[in-house]
């Protein structure tokens, strides 16, 4: 068998759907049979992993075959992760996914990240067993947490007083916004950016930015990506919950709130946000809301650290 793995392009995109289809169509037969069935991911998820980073975009090409595998990267400062990673049923355990994973990694070492993982469903032991043997290293679990919005609460007035919530794409300042991002993100962990992915919801219209201010002090955002990732489905995912270390709990129910409300006007049906298991301050809250545990990741670090707190609100997901 020879594979050759380059650079993705836009005219692979039909090929792509179809692998990340069929990979994960296989392991959702397999491993959830609860779930009905999985839908092919949109043009417009793809091209968005695609733009933010053209060079961490690639495939695993059979020369008979065609395309037979896929990675992305991405860029948060000096934080990188790879996902989603998807190889053909047929030809998974031949090597070709764990060569994925290392260009994957070493790409995003070449870029300067100092901190380099991934996140991988703990529950199976294939990917696991590959991981541990590229030699990453189980960090936590991610918990995806999500409710449905049909009777979204509103928000609490007594709270939100203190707390005012904005829309990024509302701002009329938004470079100033970007550079209070930028160092509020490095305050929760040294080199973290998550301005790229503030700019890419924008720019790709994946959904918006809720903006957390008490005076003139940025003390939290909230990354909801309304627009769904696979056909047909009707759920919002916050990508990245994000409070400043100084504001203590005060801005998370807020940009909660906010963030439900969100989804439910783009008119979704659920929401879900990532929210690491040992920040049980942040698992309490959500629990109080009516969310349930819908889905676990673990993370697994190549380089550096993984950023997840027990003190601090840094809620986000490293899985595609």
């Amino acid at each position: 068998m020879s594979v050759v793995i380059r650079k993705m392009k836009v005219e692979d995109i039909p090929d792509v759907k179809k692998v990340d289809l069929l990979s994960f169509g296989a392991l959702v037969e397999t491993r959830y049979p609860d779930i009905k069935t999985i839908t092919a991911r949109t043009d417009d998820s793809i091209l968005s992993f695609m733009r933010s980073d053209p060079d961490g975009a690639i495939v695993a090409v059979d020369e008979f075959a065609g395309i037979i595998g896929l990675s992305f990267s991405h860029v948060w400062g000096k934080t990188g992760w790879a996902g989603p990673i998807s190889v053909l049923p047929p030809y998974q355990g031949k090597g070709v996914g764990k060569e994925l994973v290392k260009r994957s990694l070493e790409y995003l070492d070449v870029r300067g990240c100092s901190d380099i993982g991934l996140e991988t469903m703990p529950e199976s032991q294939v990917n696991m067993g590959m991981y541990l043997r590229i030699g990453l290293t189980p960090a936590g679990l991610v918990l995806i947490m999500g409710r449905g919005l049909a009777e979204a609460d509103p928000p609490d007035e007594s709270v939100t007083d203190d707390v005012m919530v904005e829309k990024f794409s509302e701002s009329r300042a938004k470079e100033d916004i970007l550079s209070k991002i930028r160092k509020l993100s490095d305050a929760l962990q040294p080199g973290l950016d998550y301005s790229p992915e503030v700019v890419a919801t924008q720019d790709y219209l994946s959904g918006e930015t809720l903006i957390a201010t008490s005076g003139n002090r940025l003390v939290g955002f909230s990354i909801v990506h309304t627009h769904p990732r696979r056909e047909g489905m009707q759920n919002a995912v916050v990508k990245a919950l994000v409070i400043s270390p100084s504001a203590g709990d005060l801005p998370l129910e807020p940009l909660l709130a906010a963030s439900e409300l969100l989804a439910l006007d783009d008119r979704s049906a659920e929401i879900s946000i990532p929210v690491p298991s040992v920040c049980s301050r942040a698992v309490d809250v959500m629990f109080s809301r009516g969310y349930q545990v819908a889905q676990t990741y673990e993370r697994m670090m190549w380089l550096g650290s993984s950023g997840m707190s027990e003190r601090e609100y840094n809620l986000c997901s490293w899985s595609g």
